[in-house]
């Protein structure tokens, strides 16, 4: 796995194949439709669209399309690395039966069979990987759907990330990013990680740690976002002291770009439950690309999950349970 993770910065300036009538008009609504590992991309277009006014982005990662929502006639965006997810495959015939429009991404299956039998455009991205391995590719495929200059300015992005992320792993042996995961790998050891985020970029990168540490080291983690977590979560440190020291990491995900009093928030927090649970605070970098920004914070913890695996013997290839799952849904 540690390949691919090293990978992303080339998956980011990789060209992608497109349909020929791949030609994105400006649209207002676009539903996003995708699980997993292919739903965070439709996460990251949500993120970076927020300051474009036309395009409203919305994520559903669920079975089908409501009438509800096919009622306000958004454009669909349907996401799966395979192009057989079954949920997101059944909101693809939704979209037929309600007449909307809608486009692909996929590496293939019948996500890309529906496209062509349908005549939608489709992004066509290289087979081969586990999803959650593919997502600079992913980022990169969901760039195409922003129309006219914008599109061109977010793949310019993407390049610029990728060619930022192969410098600063060009030396392995010596590189500070990778000894910074692996020191928070050994920091998280056995332990249960508790990952925080105090802006929408950071608590996306928290929920991608998450399930990189769910899925590469088969382990447990859990997510919270500054401030709301001052209204609940940070009552349940203040209970069993030895229990929170013993089974729990907690991780900062830091951005300067965090609102006056989340930054304050942050810096109490560790004042009142600092001696109840071990804290890890690691900052992201200070950019003008947002991808960059994203990309950064992604490559630590997709680095710290692989190296959780390495330490605890756990192969991070391996994904018995959602196969046997898969094979129970079939009957």
């Amino acid at each position: 796995m540690i390949e691919h993770v090293l990978d992303l910065g080339n998956q980011l300036k990789k060209e992608l194949e497109t349909s020929n009538d791949f030609v994105i008009e400006p649209y207002k609504d676009l539903l996003v439709v995708g699980m997993g590992g292919s739903g965070v991309a439709g996460d990251v277009l949500k993120l970076v669209t927020n300051d474009i006014s036309q395009i409203n982005v919305e994520v559903r990662k669920a079975y089908g399309i409501p009438k509800v929502i096919a009622d306000k006639r958004p454009k669909c965006l349907f996401i799966s690395y395979s192009g057989n997810t079954e949920e997101t495959v059944e909101a693809v015939y939704d979209a037929v039966k309600y007449n909307l429009d809608w486009s692909v991404i996929s590496s293939g299956g019948q996500l890309v069979e529906l496209a062509l039998k349908h005549e939608k455009p489709y992004v066509k991205v290289p087979s081969g990987l586990q999803p959650r391995a593919a997502f600079g590719l992913m980022t990169k495929a969901v760039m195409h759907y922003i129309s006219g200059d914008v599109n061109r300015k977010y793949l310019e992005l993407c390049d610029q990330t990728g060619d930022y992320l192969n410098e600063i792993l060009a030396n392995h042996t010596e590189n500070k990013l990778m000894s910074e995961a692996l020191k928070i790998s050994n920091e998280i050891g056995t332990k249960t990680s508790v990952i925080y985020g105090g802006t929408p970029l950071t608590y996306l990168v928290a929920q991608r740690w998450k399930t990189q540490i769910n899925e590469n080291a088969k382990s447990k983690a859990f997510v919270g976002y500054m401030p709301e977590i001052h209204h609940n979560e940070i009552l349940s440190w203040g209970g069993n002291k030895k229990d929170s020291k013993d089974n729990y990491q907690l991780l900062f995900l830091r951005s300067a770009n965090e609102n006056s009093q989340v930054k304050k928030r942050f810096e109490l927090t560790k004042k009142i439950i600092g001696d109840k649970v071990d804290i890890s605070e690691i900052k992201n970098i200070t950019s003008e690309n947002i991808i960059s920004n994203l990309f950064h914070l992604t490559l630590i913890g997709d680095l710290v999950s692989v190296y959780m695996a390495d330490n605890l013997n756990i192969d991070p290839y391996d994904i018995t349970a959602i196969e046997q799952l898969k094979k129970l849904l079939k009957g």
